[in-house]
């Protein structure tokens, strides 16, 4: 009895600590997006050397275009932009196997579909 005890909680310790495995990165490296239509123009393009490009034309008067690295901070990742003090949106998460990129700051809620790898 106490040896199927011992059994049992080993398993169940292996299963819970491999549940907070972080997401492998080549998930979600590739080309996220709004609709061709939407004059957002939103894009963000994460690359495996950990640099990324993301621009939102969503407020013509301040259109934003930066670069930078990223990095992962648990299930999320990070984007550095080290040239400019433009606010924007620059913690990502990504859902459905990579193929869904959300963001939020402040009340602006950001979804952006993969639209290539």
């Amino acid at each position: 009895m106490i040896k199927a005890t011992k059994i049992l909680t080993a398993l169940m310790t292996i299963i819970a600590l491999s549940s907070f495995t972080n997401k492998n990165p080549g998930e979600f490296i590739g080309t996220y997006s709004v609709s061709e239509t939407d004059p957002a123009q939103i894009t963000l393009t994460i690359n495996a050397d950990h640099t990324y490009t993301y621009q939102d034309f969503s407020a013509s008067d301040k259109k934003i275009a930066v670069e930078g690295k990223w990095t992962m901070k648990g299930q999320k990742v990070i984007l550095q932009d080290n040239n400019s003090g433009i606010k924007f949106h620059d913690v990502w998460s990504f859902d459905d196997n990579g193929q869904v990129a959300k963001s939020r700051k402040g009340l602006s809620f950001y979804r952006l579909c993969k639209i290539n790898s």
